[in-house]
């Protein structure tokens, strides 16, 4: 029996799945920058006197950066100041944790370019990823997730369905293209796991994010034949785990590859809670499931779109910290106390010889179903 750890939180937790039983474990192998190099591609980032550096991740990456450009501008005398979304400020803090202290600043202004306006000029950091609304994820969608409401709005009557389309440059990433095309900064945009960098790319914002997005696309998407089930983990950053709003990308970047009828579950402990947004009004009875198809674009609302068409063809399974009313009845997930409680109920579901895919890293793998 192989022993597989997946990330849950802070902590791993043991997947104790027979041989016979596993049909494919993939995470991210991506291959680390050494130190020097990091930096050298970092250093390359021009700085100036009263600089903004906006966060847009909270990933070890993103602090890591962050915390490079701090001690660049320290040492030629620049002042500097640290925005970051404040959903992203919990996870971006503990990022930060033990390394030189940085004050960053929680913001939710209503418009970034006023605030852009009062610096010389401003460095945006970032992470690509997997997206099941844009295809991919990172500044150019990061800014309409968290400051640009009107375009992401936009953006999400430009899906083609209510289906997920991770790693497909669709009509919501042309949205987030056009937009952030009409904001002057750097980016810095990472391809990063939990173990480091693999990638640094600078330039205009949608020029770094073409440029990380073929470097994540090169080294992430695995071919793997569809299975009955799926266990599927975010990466190792907190941050990815510490909402369901924030889980959920990754079931849904990964759900293509369970043949149908089959389980996906979801492995995420949740310990912020549901996230607000869209789920969170469905839960509270603020938005009633039968307005979900009409409503105007509220923070999350494809979540519930996904929910919506899938748990017609899978069941969607979640293993969290949430209360199992909210997850099950309200939402209509399967629940899960365990990582145990899954393997002993998979075979009544699918029978004793399933076949599962363990999938950790689910932000930022493609899999790829063979035919």
């Amino acid at each position: 029996m192989p022993e597989i750890w997946l990330r849950y939180g802070t902590t791993d937790v043991v997947l104790d799945i027979r041989f016979e039983n596993l049909a494919n474990q993939v995470s991210a192998g991506f291959k680390v920058m050494p130190e020097e190099e990091i930096r050298a591609a970092i250093a390359d980032v021009p700085l100036t006197d009263n600089m903004l550096i906006l966060a847009l991740s909270g990933s070890k990456a993103a602090g890591k950066t962050v915390t490079i450009l701090a001690e660049q501008a320290r040492a030629r005398g620049f002042n500097f100041a640290v925005d970051v979304p404040r959903r992203l400020a919990g996870a971006l803090t503990a990022s930060l944790a033990g390394k030189e202290t940085i004050s960053i600043n929680r913001i939710d202004y209503q418009s970034l370019r006023d605030r852009m306006s009062r610096f010389q000029s401003a460095v945006i950091v970032s992470r690509v990823a997997y997206d099941p609304l844009f295809g991919f994820a990172g500044a150019p969608t990061s800014l309409l997730r968290n400051l640009l409401a009107d375009s992401m709005a936009e953006a999400f009557k430009a899906r083609k369905n209510n289906r997920p389309a991770p790693g497909v440059q669709g009509g919501p990433l042309k949205v987030a293209a056009s937009a952030a095309a009409g904001i002057t900064a750097t980016s810095v945009e990472l391809v990063a796991s939990s173990e480091g960098m693999a990638g640094v790319h600078t330039g205009s914002i949608n020029e770094a994010f073409e440029k990380a997005v073929t470097q994540l696309q090169s080294i992430s998407a695995v071919d793997t034949d569809p299975a009955k089930c799926a266990i599927i983990s975010a990466s190792s950053d907190v941050g990815v785990h510490s909402t369901l709003a924030g889980s959920l990308n990754s079931l849904w970047n990964s759900v293509h590859a369970v043949k149908k009828g089959g389980s996906a579950i979801l492995l995420a402990e949740n310990r912020e809670g549901v996230g607000g947004g869209a789920l969170q009004m469905l839960i509270e009875g603020l938005l009633r499931p039968e307005q979900v198809q009409q409503s105007p674009y509220i923070d999350g609302l494809e979540h519930l779109l996904f929910i919506e068409e899938l748990r017609q063809e899978y069941e969607l399974g979640l293993v969290s910290t949430l209360p199992h009313y909210y997850a099950r009845t309200k939402l209509g997930f399967s629940t899960y106390a365990s990582m145990k409680d899954i393997i002993d109920k998979l075979p009544e579901k699918h029978g004793k010889n399933f076949k599962a895919i363990v999938l950790s890293d689910a932000d930022i793998v493609l899999l790829k179903p063979m035919a």
